[in-house]
């Protein structure tokens, strides 16, 4: 049985959650914790530990229960009607039990851009490198070689990675050693990920922090497939405890049943930057206004409680290469003898399989040149001068590719492909959530918000054209797949062409059609000639139209929500102070994205251990415990020694 009463109560097993449960569990044998988590306990599932099976998680079958699906409430003008659907991890260790492991880090200028105490570059940096297990070469001093998250190459390289540096080079983007470093605003790399090298399984949060403390204490409690409706105050505001629900309202003629624990010390809300706020609004803590509207009891009036929702966008390309090119193709489609060998290599050597990898080897951060800055518009080039022209650490795109297709294989026609993820790292625009009604099954109403700044079609204009010049000079590429391209008119020189007639004659050998010019709109492209020297394609006004038409109909969360509750001012519309306490109550913190009151630009899983471990600083401090560092030792896993390891035998 559960305690009825613990010490400290951790809402939400994501990231976040998972460090301060794991940290403050360890840190004080006798201390109860209590982690609450949605979803599942991720532990020995083979579909969370295996990196390269990362895309099931991302399917919307009515099947998938890893996940939550938010979508917009209301048709967006500014997608053509569309409604945007953003997903949520649903699973102990929230996002990174699911996600695509790919290792990035927050340039410095981003955290000083908070403008809060204790929440600088340099303040943070020392819980950056505490919590890694690096597992690369490096030639600065920003990495850490003795924490519980475990970061490396993968498996496998694909070469297909190499071929895009060589033209990421061609096209004035230079190959560092490391763009995590916090500096580098503009660069390529070999990307990292966080798998660990010696065992090929992902490292998650909650392996690392909560499991590994689990198999040798007994002081922290989890309870997963629950979720927390609300926070309970007593007369002066002080949390003392949450009421939690079956994570499934199916029994009981759908009345809500609440379980209620109690906090001596301490509730920390750990539900996410979706999550956070609706909690918090259930527990009258928001907007007055709202909340009266609702018949919920007003705690703290805090009308920034939902607002500033901020994300990532990308838009994803398919491009076609050749028949050689080793690519997951086969494996996403189901080719039942591919599978089974890969699936063997895993089970063989793990360390080395080809599912030890997410087959996202390589990418980059850019920004503009002066002349391309004078092609974006005047709604960038404001934001340009304001946020980015004065810290170079800032990148304004991430891309990457995925050696494989990213997409419904059954849509696709037979081929190999490559993906090139393009993101927008700080969009402008912004969005909100709030709930709808105290029920915690009631759907709440959301607006992502994407691209309602018009700045932020430029640098997606922008990076669509410079990842296409990538893919034209790499050796595996064969074509655009034109449905997955903007729709440029025929007779424009930037219209795509697809895969080349030779290519396709080796693809389908007794195929009667190929090469026959009716029954489509799209034009083959050239055969591969390894000595052609490629201009850049011009794009006409008409050209750059289509490209933001495409944008508005295809841009797409990158799973990176932040803001909700931002950590500043009260009177900014601030929800926390600088040491993350909910302002109008006691013994409650957010410890999880939703504090952040600018963007990050990082694939947020690395943020989100970071604020986790600052947090938990904080908490320890207030308890009067001291972190224990190094961290329990992580399951399945080699102790680190505290130094790099790519020398040591796999």
């Amino acid at each position: 049985m559960h305690p009825e009463e613990v010490d400290v109560i951790v809402a939400g097993g994501g990231p976040a959650g998972c460090v301060v449960a794991g940290r403050l569990a360890y840190a004080d044998p006798t201390l109860k914790v209590m982690l609450i988590e949605g979803g599942s306990n991720n532990r020995d599932d083979p579909w969370v530990y295996r990196p390269g099976i990362y895309v099931r998680n991302m399917q919307i079958d009515g099947v998938n229960d890893k996940a939550t699906f938010y979508t917009d409430t209301m048709q967006s003008p500014f997608m053509r009607g569309r409604r945007s659907i953003v997903p949520c991890a649903n699973i102990l260790g929230g996002g990174s039990s699911i996600n695509f492991q790919m290792y990035t880090r927050a340039s410095a200028s981003d955290w000083d851009d908070f403008k809060t105490e204790g929440w600088t570059a340099k303040d943070l940096l020392p819980l950056m490198k505490r919590l890694e297990n690096y597992q690369k070469p490096a030639n600065n001093d920003t990495h850490g070689y003795d924490g519980p998250i475990a970061i490396s190459n993968g498996g496998q390289i694909q070469p297909v990675a190499q071929d895009f540096l060589r033209a990421a080079h061609a096209i004035g983007v230079p190959f560092s050693d490391d763009i995590q470093d916090l500096t580098t605003g503009h660069g390529a790399e070999i990307w990292a990920k966080y798998i660990n090298r010696h065992t090929g399984r992902r490292s998650d949060a909650a392996t690392a922090y909560v499991h590994s403390v689990m198999d040798v204490q007994d002081n922290l409690y989890l309870r997963c497939n629950a979720r927390v409706s609300r926070i309970l105050f007593d007369a002066n505001n002080k949390a003392v405890g949450v009421a939690y629900v079956p994570s499934r309202n199916r029994t009981h003629g759908g009345k809500v049943q609440e379980t209620i624990v109690k906090a001596r010390k301490m509730v920390v809300l750990s539900s996410g930057t979706l999550g956070t706020p609706q909690i918090l609004e259930r527990s009258g803590v928001g907007n007055a206004e709202l909340l009266r509207s609702l018949d919920i009891k007003v705690v703290s009036d805090l009308p920034g409680v939902g607002e500033e929702y901020q994300d990532h966008y990308t838009t994803l390309t398919l491009y076609r290469v050749s028949n050689e090119t080793e690519t997951t193709d086969d494996f996403l489609r189901g080719v039942k003898e591919v599978q089974d060998k890969l699936f063997q290599e895993w089970e063989t050597s793990p360390e080395k399989a080809r599912l030890s990898s997410n087959c996202i080897d390589a990418g980059w951060k850019v920004r503009p040149t002066e002349e391309e800055l004078k092609e974006m518009g005047p709604e960038f080039n404001e934001l340009w001068n304001r946020y980015f022209k004065d810290k170079p650490d800032k990148p304004v795109m991430f891309a990457s590719i995925v050696g494989g297709a990213y997409a419904d294989h059954s849509l696709l026609p037979p081929g190999k492909y490559i993906t090139m993820f393009q993101y927008l790292e700080y969009p402008a625009s912004r969005g909100k959530i709030h709930i709808k009604a105290a029920n915690p099954y009631a759907e709440p109403f959301f607006d992502s918000g994407f691209m309602n700044n018009k700045a932020d079609f430029a640098p997606i204009r922008w990076s669509y054209k410079k990842t296409r010049e990538v893919a034209r000079r790499m050796d595996a590429f064969r074509g655009e797949l034109t449905s997955h391209h903007p729709h440029f008119h025929p007779n424009s020189p930037a219209a795509c062409r697809d895969i080349d007639i030779k290519t396709a004659k080796e693809l389908l050998p007794n195929g009667l059609t190929v090469g026959i010019h009716m029954g489509t709109w799209h034009k083959p492209g050239d055969a591969y000639d390894p000595k052609k020297v490629h201009e850049d394609i011009v794009y006409s006004k008409e050209d750059d139209e289509a490209i933001d038409n495409w944008v508005s109909d295809h841009v797409e969360t990158t799973w990176h929500s932040l803001g909700t509750c931002a950590m500043k001012p009260r009177e900014q519309g601030g929800v926390v102070d600088k040491r993350l306490n909910v302002y109008g109550t006691e013994n409650l913190k957010c410890v999880d994205l939703s504090i952040c009151p600018d963007n990050l630009g990082t694939n947020t899983y690395s943020s989100a251990l970071l604020v986790g471990e600052k947090g938990a600083d904080l908490i320890a401090e207030e308890l009067g415990l001291k972190i224990r560092h190094p961290h329990a030792p992580v399951p399945h896993a080699p102790i680190p020694v505290g130094k790099p390891a790519t020398q040591l035998a796999r």
